[in-house]
């Protein structure tokens, strides 16, 4: 396994660059209150650290990390969720993933990564990490959550092994 001394920077969308100018998320599907959250929602919101390796299925490995944000589950709260959600769909454009809500605890959407803001290289303003979860359910750019009775639709997995396909 190759050790990175930092994170590789890909190519950022133009609506991830379009998205930075005026950050929101979008938080709608079987919530209470659908919102559109700005900067300014989330900052009442407790602020965790993540810590440890940041691993990919390429093959290579981060060390020493540590990622800065707000619970996912403190996010989705505040649109409140109904009984018969179970899912949240996490998505930057067509990317998305899906975390159970009961797992939506350990979630977390970062905004800093080692101290600094986290860079749209990558994936400011907001990323997913998901501790033990792939490298793929490390959404960058997060745009919506969307809170669903069924898992549905997933497409990161696809999305990114393409990608690996496409550079070989």
């Amino acid at each position: 396994m190759e050790i990175r001394e930092g994170l590789p920077e890909h190519r950022v969308p133009e609506a991830a660059r379009d998205g930075a100018r005026d950050p929101n998320i979008r938080l709608e599907g079987l919530v209470e209150e659908p919102r559109t959250l700005q900067p300014s929602d989330l900052a009442a919101l407790t602020r965790v650290d993540l810590a440890g390796p940041f691993d990919c299925e390429e093959g290579w490995q981060v060390e020493h990390l540590t990622w800065r944000g707000v619970r996912l589950s403190d996010v989705v709260a505040l649109a409140g969720p109904r009984p018969e959600a179970f899912w949240i769909r996490v998505t930057s454009g067509e990317y998305a993933v899906l975390i159970a809500l009961t797992e939506a605890d350990s979630a977390l959407l970062a905004e800093e990564l080692n101290g600094e803001p986290l860079s749209l290289e990558h994936g400011g303003p907001w990323r997913l990490i998901v501790p033990g979860g792939t490298c793929f359910t490390s959404v960058k750019w997060v745009d919506r959550l969307e809170l669903t009775a069924e898992p549905g639709e997933e497409s990161g997995e696809a999305i990114a092994r393409a990608r690996l396909r496409n550079r070989r």
